[in-house]
């Protein structure tokens, strides 16, 4: 199989399994389609949100309070 055979089968199976990382590649002086076993990139989300705010002190709960009792 030539590279452009081999580059055209790869872009038919990417478009008959979207799921799926199909690239090409030269092994033996033949070119192959080969399936690489990792999804494609979805972004998470997580990169882009702030990190999550720490505890934050209750005022209730303090028992001590230096102006106390003057």
């Amino acid at each position: 199989m030539t590279r452009e055979e081999a580059e055209a089968a790869a872009v038919q199976r990417r478009e008959a399994e979207p799921g799926a990382t199909w690239t090409v590649v030269e092994r033996d002086g033949a070119w192959r389609v080969v399936r690489i076993g990792l999804s494609p990139g979805r972004p998470s989300g997580t990169a882009t949100k702030p990190p999550p705010e720490g505890p934050r002190d209750n005022p209730d709960t303090r028992t001590h309070d230096p102006n106390w009792g003057f």
